[in-house]
């Protein structure tokens, strides 16, 4: 029963001194049901925390990534300067479809080349990305994203390029490629050595990347000072 009376008084107390000013300023909401005044029911919802210790920061992270790991959280967090990526690719399909004005099939294998230098960094509450210009001169894409809330990872690269022979039903039919989510640790088949960046699992049929004979990307970074 003290402790109860206690702990009306400080509510008590901390609603008088509340007068003359916004609900913002508190460092928490004492009215947990919304009604404007502080009652009973506040008071129920903030016992089972009592005692607790309030406002501390969380427990640094003491997690050794893996080299790409390291490198994707560091641009995030502004611990490395992405300077440029070199991204280079070679996509192969066949693909069966009728010409116009004929009525017979036709099969066609294409392959196709390209590269770009992507040199305009960004960085969003939700990925990272490089964006520049292939040898067409054509839009090209390559982003880092992640959600806070599951810890899940993917990688996007967008080629707008392939616009043309992505309506024609090649590579999937789509201009943009983005491999599964992944927590970490990331998959095997993720990776950096001295080669570049290695993603080799988390295609699908629908993705352009699942059809690169190789896709080549290679970051030049430097630490932040």
């Amino acid at each position: 029963m003290k402790h109860l009376m206690t702990l009306m008084a400080l509510v008590v107390a901390v609603t008088a001194g509340a007068q003359g000013t916004s609900i913002h300023e508190y460092p928490w909401n004492p009215d947990s049901d919304g009604d404007n005044l502080i009652g009973i029911n506040d008071l129920l919802d903030f016992l089972p925390v009592f005692g607790d210790e309030f406002g501390n920061p969380p427990d640094p992270c003491d997690y050794d990534g893996t080299p790409l790991e390291e490198l994707m959280a560091g641009v995030a967090n502004g611990d490395i300067i992405l300077d440029s990526i070199f991204l280079e690719y070679q996509l192969q399909d066949v693909s069966t479809y009728y010409p116009v004005g004929c009525p017979d099939q036709v099969t066609d294998t294409l392959v196709f080349s390209n590269s770009a230098i992507l040199s305009s960094l960004g960085v969003l509450s939700d990925q990272w990305y490089m964006f520049g210009y292939d040898v067409f001169g054509a839009n090209c894409w390559f982003s880092f994203r992640w959600s806070l809330q599951n810890g899940q990872y993917y990688f996007h690269i967008q080629a707008n390029a392939l616009g043309d022979m992505a309506a024609e039903g090649f590579f999937g039919g789509a201009m943009t490629t983005s491999t599964d989510n992944s927590p970490i640790p990331f998959p095997e088949g993720w990776y950096l050595d001295e080669e570049g960046i290695h993603i080799e699992s988390g295609w699908t049929s629908q993705d352009w990347a699942y059809y690169a004979n190789y896709l080549h990307i290679l970051p030049y970074w430097h630490y932040a000072e």
